[in-house]
């Protein structure tokens, strides 16, 4: 079912702290995630990006990196550039997607650290 982006964004406001995480990939030490990643998989039809992040943990240069920020950054067409970075903007890597049905036009940034990743009002 999709869901209007005014919707979308209103849950995911209330997203300021996890008393839970869930495992969602199969990998060993997968990274698990937040309610509020889980919210915005869910709501987003995302699943696709948590993976991208899990999937890659284990190698390097993500490996080494202790605290990791991840932008969905949305363009024109349904085009859109998924850029990981160290949180102080040394880029990690970059991606173009060239086709994401992702609804919210601003995109989204993740948090993944200790394993875990979230959205940054989670933080």
């Amino acid at each position: 079912m999709k869901h209007q982006p005014a919707y979308i964004r209103t849950i995911l406001s209330f997203r300021t702290g996890s008393s839970q995480c869930y495992k969602v990939s199969l990998l060993d030490k997968a990274p698990v995630i937040t309610e509020g990643v889980k919210d915005m998989a869910e709501l987003c039809e995302a699943f696709w990006l948590v993976d991208k992040i899990c999937t890659v943990q284990q190698t390097e240069p993500y490996s080494k990196e202790y605290f990791q920020v991840w932008r969905l950054i949305m363009k024109e067409n349904h085009h859109a550039t998924l850029i990981c970075d160290d949180g102080n903007g040394k880029i990690i890597s970059q991606e173009e997607i060239n086709y994401t049905d992702f609804p919210l036009s601003e995109g989204i940034t993740l948090y993944m650290t200790n394993d875990v990743i979230m959205l940054p009002t989670e933080y």
